[in-house]
């Protein structure tokens, strides 16, 4: 399976791939993330048609974002 790499892009970039997986899983789909083999801090994500390689650091930053707007 090819996963495309997002860690060198930008955080905006890789924000509208989390929202992408996001309306998947809220649509049911089953989310799977894994370390990578590759060592901290690389995580794979797997969605659907969405086969990604980031780090789990901007993943956990979005995922905070996320949180502090469904407190507003």
């Amino acid at each position: 399976m090819h996963r495309n790499s997002i860690i060198d892009k930008p955080d905006e970039e890789k924000e509208k791939v989390y929202n992408q997986i996001q309306a998947h899983y809220l649509k049911g789909k089953t989310v799977k993330l894994r370390e990578h083999k590759g060592g901290f801090p690389a995580v794979t994500v797997d969605c659907e048609d969405i086969h990604i390689l980031t780090d789990i650091i901007s993943l956990e930053q979005w995922w905070g974002k996320q949180k502090q707007k469904e407190r507003r």
